[in-house]
């Protein structure tokens, strides 16, 4: 600084040139003539001319000392001044005026390190130094150690000498270009004003752009293949096309992807879609779904007018998730003998939760295992999708169980592909631990936002790794609603409170219930009567051990819990209808009759714990598939105490032939509930919710309750308004009064929907009767209006079941709900259920990590309480239900698919923008519920600990949202929903908000004084660090004061990436 005169030319090389070095000479350039800058290592050239084999290589270290200007690792402590903005404004115009640059085009073409000073007045030094270079610590100004030491010459034949080489590297055109151009752009950006678009999506790629899959290496979707020509691909909205992209990446890196986008947004077609690029591929694929669905998977396939994608020719199978359980017969067209089950290469799984249990057997092999071993891991290498709105129910097993399938249940498969989870298992069973534990707190304490700050890095890291989940709100929130359609508006729920009969005469239920209680139900638990000496003999035959051996779950434990499960069922059928609760007692008592004849009559035979209704849509849910009740456990009369088994049976019929006279006395001429439904199915059609619309579905946990409704108000709906009706339940139950119209389930649910299922008819079936058999999958958006005759056990099951009608491209304005309640008040109802469910047998599984679930169960009831009164005044979504998990919480896909989609639109751009630039929004009314003025601060941590590794699920970046104030409104650990609203925010905000970004000049005197927000700053680094430094405050943001800085605990641990500033 004291050598240079004003005139001089200065001529300088150096491999980085940094912005904050320039601001500590700036005075020294002012008073120059003209500095020649020369990059001594290729930096800023458009064109790579080297002889090195590995380009890629050279390409990264040139954009590394490109990003030096603002990114030199040294001086980061710097930006977090927030004043870049301010000191590139100034470098820009410094540089224009005052400098050349150029750079070499080739490495070791210029080695020397020195400056060389020309004075006007014929004075010239030079400056050299092993590692001088155009930075703070290579020019001194900072306390960074560094070996070497600098010397000044005045010996003018060194100076000569120097000077001569340097202008003969400066003019050599071959190996010198000038970049000034390119140097002077780079900076504009950092003191340009930016639209929010630009900040949020420069956010987004410093985060994630490591996650972008190499489209190269995994081959994801090629336009070879001519996806983007189907009928499947045009039929898309783009959010669904952004799941199809993201998921057939994660199948070609990972092995498999699970879809658990929320209800009605479409994953069938999203996995359709799928399906057609592997089978432009030339792969096998096969679609296991529930037998209730089988009718739409097959439809795709078919050459009907009816199937809207008959062009793409489909060609994959398709097989019940049952036939897993089956070694002959047919399903479809396929020969289950013949079948090659280990030569797929790829398995769509629908409502993949139905396997989300993973006990073993001893007597049989299990579904679960049937598809790893038979399919999974035998013969071609088998990828996986899973499609499922409730992959999680209340234990994060249920997502490990599903996660097996992709890895073949290799636990270590994420770490094989370059992951830091060395164990899935262990990252799930961890998460489950702190679930538990979140779910046992105080219920006001029980938020996401908690739950969310107790789970690992790890968990995360496998969400993000295997699944794709968007919720509805999320859909709504930050896609264009022009591009996907609407939404019906939901109208508030009608809630009826109906009591049994007309005239009082059926008992209370709470008496009934108490009867209920005093069933013995013997016939369900038949080893509880086998003799002494025979025990032994069937506790070997039966009894299975969990994974690994860790524990026992003996038969005898089924059985008393299968015993409660059916106390369950029938309190559920007498809540649903008198008249299925008969039917139900009448079941059991003739089970009891036939045993105590046989008793009474030769003493042989066996029996059977089984449920001999197989028209019960409940049943299935209530009970694990794999208890397989229906008669695989069999116990001879002859080793039975058959004077102890005989008195509970007789003890049995009594009750059971008292409940079902008292059941009998209600006719359909005093139900109650039966008149209620015909009077609300009235109101609507004579006050329609929407124009023309006569639909209404009425659904119901059970068969028996389906039928009857049926049977008594077909008829009345004919006579009274001309319309026909429909029945579908699981059991084969399938009738339409509509002439001329098949009884089968695809062709009433097509009349009924036709315009859903593009076809055309004249005539259509306006009412429907059902069970939950049509509450998954299927889409009935002609439909405006849905009642529940009863509610299900399972809150999740009311909402799937709205989602029938609450679909995306819904042609009715509104929808409508109503809900037939108990008639007693709902807490009373779920405390008998309660007395029921409390007297079950858990098996100890310490091993899932969920070491209490009795007392959860308990909190269980709790939360569907909870619920089941947030259903009664609104429709909600099940991301939106309380206290339950919802993996739309805690994915970051769409964000990653986004980053992909603009980088793609917009070459080049993000790549070489530097960090540490900011944008000024306001706040859309999409989200002006959830925003308030303030910054979104988005730092990357340099400096860590394997502990803090674990602190962010996107470490080593971290998100926090600052209120004006200084007060956190969204923490650190909860990037995911920063980043839902940074795109809310910022997402249509393609331009410069000129107005916004007046005001905020005007506030920081252009920039220069940021301490409003350096403040905001500290807030957020502080809440990242969880700890509040209030020692030298005063000058943690001063310009140079690295010495201070360094000594002020964790500040200098972060650099700026961006900041968004909120209006």
């Amino acid at each position: 600084k004291e050598k240079v005169q004003a005139g001089a030319t200065i001529y300088l090389p150096s491999s980085i040139f940094t912005l904050y070095a320039f601001n500590e000479l700036k005075d020294v350039i002012k008073k120059s003539n003209k500095v020649k800058f020369l990059f001594n290592k290729p930096t800023f050239i458009q064109k790579i001319k080297t002889t090195e084999k590995n380009v890629k290589e050279f390409q990264l270290q040139m954009n590394d000392r490109e990003k030096s200007v603002s990114e030199f690792a040294l001086e980061i402590s710097m930006k977090n001044n927030l004043d870049q903005n301010a000191v590139a404004n100034q470098c820009y115009l410094l540089l224009e005026d005052k400098m050349e640059i150029r750079s070499v085009t080739e490495n070791h073409f210029f080695n020397d390190n020195g400056i060389l000073i020309d004075n006007e007045t014929g004075d010239s030094y030079l400056i050299q130094s092993s590692n001088l270079e155009f930075s703070m610590p290579g020019l001194g100004y900072s306390n960074q150690q560094r070996l070497g030491f600098a010397y000044a010459l005045d010996d003018m034949t060194s100076i000569d000498s120097y000077r001569q080489f340097f202008n003969e590297s400066w003019n050599n055109k071959e190996m010198v270009e000038d970049v000034k151009e390119e140097l002077l752009k780079y900076i504009s950006n950092l003191y340009k004003e930016n639209s929010p678009e630009l900040a949020y999506y420069i956010t987004l790629y410093n985060l994630f752009n490591d996650k972008l899959v190499n489209e190269d290496e995994y081959a994801a979707i090629k336009e070879s293949t001519g996806i983007k020509k189907t009928k499947i691909w045009d039929m898309l909205f783009n959010f669904q096309q952004d799941a199809v992209v993201g998921a057939i990446h994660k199948i070609q890196k990972y092995d498999g992807c699970i879809i658990a986008d929320s209800v009605g947004l479409g994953k069938t077609f999203e996995a359709l879609a799928i399906i057609k690029y592997y089978e432009l591929r030339n792969e096998r694929v096969l679609v296991l779904c529930p037998k209730k669905l089988r009718g739409n998977w097959v439809g795709f396939k078919q050459n009907t007018i009816t199937n809207p994608l008959v062009d793409d020719k489909f060609n994959y199978d398709v097989l019940n998730h049952t036939d897993l359980s089956r070694i002959k017969g047919m399903s479809g067209d396929i020969d289950l003998t013949k079948i090659n089950w280990g030569n797929y290469d790829l398995v769509v799984i629908d409502e993949s939760h139905a396997f989300r249990n993973n006990s073993p057997r001893n007597d049989r092999v299990t579904r679960y295992a049937r598809l790893m071993d038979s399919i999974i891991k035998a013969g071609v290498k088998t990828k996986v999708l899973m499609l499922s709105a409730t992959p999680v129910n209340n234990r994060l097993s249920d997502l490990k169980n599903q996660i097996n399938f992709i890895t073949a249940g290799n636990d270590a498969a994420m770490a094989e592909r370059g992951k830091n989870v060395s164990s899935i298992e262990g990252a799930l069973n961890m998460a489950q631990q702190a679930f538990t534990k979140w779910a046992k707190s105080p219920k006001e304490d029980r938020t996401t936002e908690a739950l969310l700050n107790s789970l690992s890095y790890s968990f995360f890291d496998v969400l993000d790794t295997y699944t794709i989940a968007r919720s509805r709100k999320h859909i709504q929130k930050y896609y264009d609603t022009n591009d996907i359609g609407k939404f019906p508006e939901r109208l508030k729920p009608k809630s009826i409170y109906c009591p049994p009969t007309l005239d009082g005469s059926f008992p209370e239920i709470s008496y009934m219930n108490s009867q209920i209680l005093l069933l013995n139900l013997c016939i369900y638990s038949p080893l509880l009567y086998v003799l002494p000496v025979k025990k032994k003999e069937y506790e070997e035959k039966y009894k299975t051990y969990t994974k690994e051996g860790k524990s026992l779950f003996s038969q005898l434990d089924r059985e008393k819990n299968l015993v409660n499960l059916m106390r369950v069922n029938i309190l559920k059928r007498l809540e649903s209808g008198v008249n299925s609760f008969k039917l139900t007692i009448d079941r059991i008592l003739g089970q009891v009759n036939n045993y105590l004849d046989m008793i009474d009559g030769s003493g042989t035979g066996t029996v059977s714990p089984g449920w001999d209704d197989d028209d019960d849509d409940d049943i299935e849910e209530i009970i694990d598939d794999d208890m397989e009740i229906g008669g695989k456990i069999k116990v001879k009369l002859c080793d039975m105490d058959l004077v102890k088994f005989k008195q509970d049976l007789l003890d049995d019929k009594e009750k059971l032939e008292y409940l079902s006279e008292q059941a009998g006395n209600v006719t359909e001429e005093n139900d109650a509930k039966l008149l209620e439904l015909m009077h609300q199915i009235a109101v609507k059609l004579e006050n329609p919710i929407n124009p023309g619309n006569k639909k209404v579905i009425v659904f119901t946990a059970f068969s028996d309750t389906a039928k009857y409704l049926y049977d008594k108000v077909s008829d009345w709906a004919l006579k009274e308004y001309g319309l026909y009706s429909g029945l579908i339940t699981g059991s084969s139950k399938v009738v339409t009064n509509l002439q001329g119209v098949s009884n089968s389930f695809e062709t009433i649910l097509t009349y009924f929907s036709p315009m859903s299922n593009h076809f055309s008819t004249d005539k259509e079936i306006d009412l429907l009767f059902a069970t939950d058999c049509i509450s998954e999958g299927q889409n009935l958006q002609d439909c405006d209006c849905l009642i529940n005759y009863d509610i299900h056990w399972n809150p999740v099951r009311i909402i799937q079941r709205f989602g029938r009608i609450d679909r995306i491209g819904s042609k009715n304005d509104s929808i409508q709900l109503i809900n037939f309640w108990p008639y007693k008040s709902l807490d009373e109802y779920i405390d008998l259920e309660n007395k029921v469910r409390s007297r079950m047998t858990m098996v100890d599984i310490t091993a899932t990590g969920d070491d209490d679930l009795l007392d959860l169960g308990s909190k269980d009831l709790e939360y569907r309480k909870d619920q089941l009164k947030q259903l009664q005044n609104e429709v909600v979504d099940l991301d939106d239900l309380k206290g339950g998990i919802s993996i739309t919480d805690l994915t970051l896909s769409d964000f990653v698919l986004s980053l992909g989609k603009f980088k793609k639109a917009n070459p080049g751009l993000l790549e070489k923008y530097p960090t540490g630039i900011y944008a000024v929004t306001d706040i859309p009314q999409n989200v002006s519920s959830d925003c308030t003025p303030g910054v979104i601060f988005c730092l990357k941590q340099t400096k860590f600990t394997e502990k803090e590794k674990s602190n962010s699920s996107i470490h080593p970046y971290y998100l926090v949202y600052v209120k004006d104030d200084g007060d956190i409104l969204v923490k650190y650990s909860n990037p995911k929903l920063v980043l839902d609203l940074y795109k809310g925010l910022c997402a249509n905000n393609k331009e410069v908000l000129t107005d916004l970004v007046k005001q905020f000049n005007k506030e920081t005197k252009n920039a220069t004084d940021m301490s409003k927000y350096t403040d905001l700053l500290e807030k957020a680094v502080n809440d990242i660090k969880g700890v509040v430094e209030k020692k030298g405050v005063a000058s943690l943001f001063g310009l140079g004061e690295s010495t201070v800085l360094d000594k002020i605990s964790g500040i200098n641990d972060f650099e700026l990436i961006s900041f968004l500033v909120i209006k």
